[in-house]
């Protein structure tokens, strides 16, 4: 990662881990749609395992490179909000790298604290497989993930909404 990065991101956790500790009554709603947002993504842990068992061990081009696995700033409010710490990253590992956290059975990290653009991004190989897979899990599986992108907006915009008041 590259030094400004890692400036950066250092002001927003540290920004995140104050309004965390500051407003932790007035985030109820934030906390609770992380946990939420958690049993949601655990549900659908097992369908996207899966099919990443049969479409990822056959691939050529790994796609967990090291740039997907740091957390940006709503990745950071959700984490928190579950009480979690992020994770330490490695230093020196270039960003087109495989993933850090990639292991040879898989993400070391538990798929429900994983970094959001690491979590959904499926390429177009598994994504056929999902497709071409039983049509109800795919069906329960798209209905679970709308939901998610629901409940994720909802717990960003009561942050901000608390974040914005506190601020005025």
């Amino acid at each position: 990662m590259l030094p400004h990065l890692q400036e950066h991101e250092a002001l927003t956790v540290e920004h995140i881990e104050r309004t965390m500790q500051l407003c932790r009554g007035e985030l109820t709603h934030v906390v609770h749609y992380a946990h939420t947002l958690k049993e949601e993504i655990d549900r659908v842990s097992g369908f996207i395992q899966l099919n990443t068992l049969v479409v990822c061990p056959a691939c050529e081009k790994v796609c967990c490179i090291n740039k997907h696995g740091y957390y940006d700033h709503e990745d950071l409010i959700y984490v928190f909000s579950l009480g979690q710490e992020r994770p330490v990253y490695g230093k020196g590992i270039d960003d087109t790298a495989p993933c850090q956290f990639l292991s040879g059975q898989g993400c070391s990290r538990e798929r429900s604290v994983r970094p959001f653009r690491c979590n959904w991004y499926f390429c177009d190989t598994l994504l056929a497989h999902m497709e071409q897979g039983p049509a109800k899990p795919y069906r329960e599986f798209i209905t679970r993930f709308q939901g998610i992108i629901e409940t994720r907006q909802k717990m960003m915009d009561e942050f901000s909404l608390i974040t914005r008041f506190r601020a005025d």
